[in-house]
Order: C-alpha cells, then sequence, then structure tokens
C-alpha cells in the first residue's frame, strides 16, 4: 500500500492534481486494491493490480485493473443498509458503500477474453481546474 501511495502523491504532484484530492483517492485505490487481492486473481502469487492515472479537468481518474479473474461487477453490489441495528447487519459491503459517497462516478468493465476486472472513478473538485497543460498519465 505504501507503493500505492507513493505512486498516487508523485502523479498528483508532476500532473499538477488539487493536493485535496488525495486523501480520497487513496483511500478509495485503496479499498479497491484490497478487495481485488482479497478476493480476485491478485490473491495468486505472481498476478499483479495494474493502476493506472489521468489528470481530467479538474482532478484525476483512476482505473484498477484485475488480470485472470472471473466477472465481478462491484458497481451493482447493493448499498450496506446502515440505518439497521449493528446486531441486524451483516458483515462486509461498508467499503463499497463509502467509495459511492465519495467519487464523483465510477464504472466497471470485464474483459472475458482477457479475463480482466477493470474498474475506472473519477474524482474533482467543482470549480478547481486542472492547470492547462497536456494530459498527464501515469502507471503503477
Amino acid at each position: 500500500i505504501a507503493r500505492i501511495f507513493e505512486f498516487t502523491s508523485e502523479f498528483f504532484a508532476r500532473a499538477g492534481v488539487d493536493p485535496r484530492l488525495l486523501p480520497t483517492v487513496d483511500l478509495v485505490v485503496e479499498e479497491l486494491f484490497t478487495n481485488m487481492v482479497k478476493y480476485g486473481a491478485a490473491a495468486d502469487p505472481g498476478t499483479e493490480v495494474r493502476i493506472d492515472m489521468a489528470s481530467v479537468e479538474g482532478g484525476v481518474e483512476v482505473c484498477l485493473t484485475d488480470f485472470g479473474v472471473a466477472p465481478f461487477d462491484v458497481t451493482q453490489v447493493p448499498d450496506a443498509d446502515t440505518n439497521l441495528p449493528i446486531e441486524q447487519r451483516r458483515p462486509g459491503g461498508l467499503g463499497l458503500h463509502l467509495i459511492r459517497r465519495l467519487v464523483d462516478s465510477w464504472g466497471y468493465e470485464h474483459s472475458r477474453e482477457r479475463r480482466e476486472n477493470r474498474i475506472t472513478f473519477r474524482k474533482t473538485l467543482a470549480g478547481q481546474p486542472v492547470p492547462e497543460n497536456k494530459p498527464t498519465q501515469g502507471e503503477a
């Protein structure tokens, strides 16, 4: 996780992305990454999760790709019912519940041929455009 945070921090600095977005992006990346490692092919040694980032107007778009996996659309997982008393709640789902409230948008794609799951999300600060320059991209 430390290497991922180093990557996101370096990307933000290099791309001129508003640093106020970094804590939210790091939290979302960590949640998605740990889910991929826990439940996806990345749990197998030698399998990687790829993280791509691109600056967009007012923020950043992040894409995490898990290889060698069956389809699992995290965007279709029902929201956790936070109104239930704690003793009636089922474990799990709070991370995705939180992600929905932190990002501007997110999407899911699965490639059957390549057996890849791809989750992309976007986070921006309204009224805080990215400085005028070429779109910057990075990958880890």
